[in-house]
């Protein structure tokens, strides 16, 4: 396989109003040999039936609830080591991490190197992902925002588990909303896990078991941090003044002032907006940005949990959008 030949990764919780402009998007910018998307059973079988009318790399859709199944574990037998009680995060959020750093695990064929692309995440002015031997990354996320506390604890999880220092920047962070892995990483990167827990146990088990102990993880994080230590000469990033100065971020699960305002747009063109193609989403942000700075990318945040976050913990990605609904709380 060449170089240019690599395949995507993308968890998905729900089919959403971008959706199919994200993997359009995904096909237009990077052409994937293949688009494969991890989502519960009934959502993939809908995919499934839904992108074959797509401009979209072949997508292949795969149910999560059995994506293990060669470990001989289900997402339901995984997230039972889960013993949180009352968190700021369901278990479906720590099993999609999982989804990302064990993409290849139920995936046969997936290439070795493999971009995990957040399902809400729309390339627009976007940035190269190959150049020439390197497999770089956007930062997208300032450092100077969000919450101090999941951070330390993010951190502390890397420190201890994986041995190593967390990776940081001056400007951005490593929580990009995308991420090249390499399978040989990843494979010594579950070797530690298991090293850690001085244990035998799939590293998906292990994996729970620490977010009982530290209460959280970050899959990209601690990936980061791991190949940093182990094969610096395998990590690359653009820094965050070149495309994650101008990224966006902001509540939109199909009720948010961005795809309102989309609607209100589209309408005398066509009435088939409700699953809206990418080249539609696209130059309706060069129509409504006019002189200003096109974003490199948008993030559709579709928990309404995003909407109770205190301005304290809101990322500037968010506070500086124009389409980011703010909460009553200061």
């Amino acid at each position: 396989m060449s170089l240019e030949e690599f395949d995507f990764v993308i968890p998905l919780y729900q089919l959403r109003w971008n959706t199919r402009a994200v993997l359009e998007g995904i096909t237009a910018h990077y052409a994937p040999r293949s688009i494969h998307v991890i989502a519960p059973e009934q959502q993939a079988q809908s995919l499934k039936a839904l992108a074959n009318g797509w401009k979209v790399a072949p997508v292949y859709a795969h149910a999560e609830e059995f994506f293990f199944q060669n470990s001989g574990l289900t997402k339901q037998a995984i997230c039972a080591e889960l013993e949180l009680g009352a968190s700021l995060y369901t278990p479906g959020w720590f099993y999609q991490q999982l989804l990302k750093l064990g993409a290849a695990d139920g995936i046969e064929g997936l290439s070795e190197w493999f971009m995990v692309w957040d399902s809400d995440l729309l390339p627009v002015k976007a940035w190269p992902i190959v150049q020439q031997a390197e497999h770089p990354f956007a930062l997208l996320q300032h450092n100077q925002w969000g919450n101090a506390a999941i951070v330390a604890a993010w951190a502390e999880w890397i420190r201890s588990v994986l041995a190593v220092e967390p990776l940081t920047d001056h400007e951005g962070t490593f929580v990009p909303h995308h991420m090249w892995f390499k399978q040989a990483h990843l494979k010594s990167f579950k070797q530690q896990v298991n090293r850690y827990f001085q244990t035998d146990d799939s590293w998906l088990l292990l994996m729970m078991r620490s977010a009982n102990q530290f209460g959280t993880f970050s899959e990209y994080w601690s990936y980061v941090s791991w190949v940093a230590a182990h094969a610096p000469a395998d990590l690359s990033f653009h820094a965050y003044g070149r495309y994650g100065a101008t990224s966006e971020r902001f509540f939109d699960d199909g009720t948010g002032l961005f795809f309102t305002a989309f609607q209100r747009h589209q309408a005398p063109i066509s009435a088939a907006i409700d699953s809206p193609a990418y080249a539609d989403v696209e130059a309706f942000i060069q129509a409504t940005y006019g002189g200003d700075p096109i974003p490199s990318s948008l993030s559709f945040e579709s928990s309404p949990r995003h909407l109770k976050k205190g301005n304290e913990n809101r990322h500037i990605e968010e506070l500086r959008s124009r389409w980011q609904i703010l909460s009553a709380k200061p």
